[in-house]
């Protein structure tokens, strides 16, 4: 486990809000330059709102989680933001915020439990993204392409994103004619194991016997399209990604990917308002927020970079929170090229 602060200038925490106000932010994995990009827009968030913010990593481990939760309860944090890393540790952590009256918010990850006015005083809601339309957007974009076999490889199954990521991919590929070869890879969420599922699928279905590839994230793409260019495939077999981090930019810039939907990063940011805003009696009508997806093409890919990429998102957090901005815009949580 990692525990790293950010943010105000003093360490004293209470209820008062503003620099009182200390938040942890319990990740699946820092590793992940997903969960990287996520916690640093998280950071910077805060600071904006002049709030302590308590980066904990659970390297994707369920009981880390758990343990990781527990300890910002301990620490005596006044909110929690966490990504579960499955949906069945999401309703765990949220009795330990239940049990502890702290409030708390998921992002990246629906936690099993929609938000309710039952739970309005411990659940501030979740942030997430459109994860099936963002596998919708991979298999047109793979259709458009002319592609017509694909092999396919997401996450951890039971994790709320990696399913979704896989079911709206699935659907529209059907919809638009693609074969889906043999059954989709999972778990695939990091380099090596998008290499090897990749040389695998090659082996398997040799010639290749695909046209395109699917991949879950950019981490797991980077892997797939190295066994790709090793077997003298870059270019042949079109790659379609999700999550548009900086691995995913490049690939996208150097021709050997098509498409990733980016930006869904800032949803940990985002849950942070979600939980500052309810810690300071201003919860949001809807506590559901499920952002736009933006794909991420080599039409707008340098602008992307540029906004996204080469630094952090340039978002006003005192004007999108409701306890520093009453009139705030209360669908203002979105992901926007400037």
């Amino acid at each position: 486990m990692t525990l790293t602060g950010c943010g105000s200038s003093s360490d004293d925490k209470g209820g008062g809000g503003g620099g009182d106000l200390t938040i942890g932010f319990a990740v699946p994995v820092l590793a992940n330059p997903y969960w990287k990009a996520n916690a640093d827009f998280a950071k910077d968030i805060g600071k904006q709102l002049g709030v302590k913010v308590v980066v904990a990593d659970a390297q994707e481990q369920e009981t880390n989680q758990l343990k990781n939760v527990q300890d910002l309860i301990a620490q005596g944090v006044d909110g929690i933001v966490f990504g579960p890393i499955t949906a069945e540790i999401g309703p765990r952590l949220l009795d330990e915020c239940k049990r502890a009256k702290i409030v708390c918010a998921a992002a990246a990850r629906k936690p099993g439990v929609e938000p309710s006015a039952e739970s309005a005083d411990y659940y501030a809601g979740y942030v997430v993204g459109d994860d099936a339309g963002d596998g919708a957007v991979g298999a047109k974009a793979l259709v458009d392409a002319g592609c017509s076999k694909v092999v396919a490889m997401s996450g951890l199954q039971g994790n709320s994103v990696a399913d979704a990521r896989l079911d709206g991919f699935v659907k529209e590929a059907e919809a638009g004619g693609l074969t889906i070869l043999g059954k989709p890879q999972r778990p695939v969420e990091l380099p090596e194991a998008g290499l090897k599922a990749t040389q695998n699928f090659l082996a398997k279905f040799p010639g290749p016997g695909f046209d395109c590839l699917f991949a879950f994230n950019d981490s797991s793409a980077v892997g797939a399209i190295q066994a790709l260019g090793s077997a003298g495939q870059n270019g042949k077999v079109k790659v379609a990604s999700i999550d548009g981090t900086a691995d995913g930019v490049k690939a996208i810039q150097d021709g050997d990917m098509l498409v990733s939907p980016g930006g869904e990063f800032i949803n940990g940011g985002m849950a942070l308002i979600l939980a500052y805003d309810a810690i300071n009696g201003s919860a949001r009508d809807n506590g559901a927020v499920v952002l736009n997806s933006l794909p991420v093409t080599n039409e707008n890919v340098e602008a992307y970079k540029a906004q996204f990429v080469d630094r952090l998102p340039q978002y006003d957090a005192k004007s999108l929170s409701l306890a520093s901005n009453p009139s705030a815009d209360q669908d203002g949580l979105k992901i926007v090229i400037k």
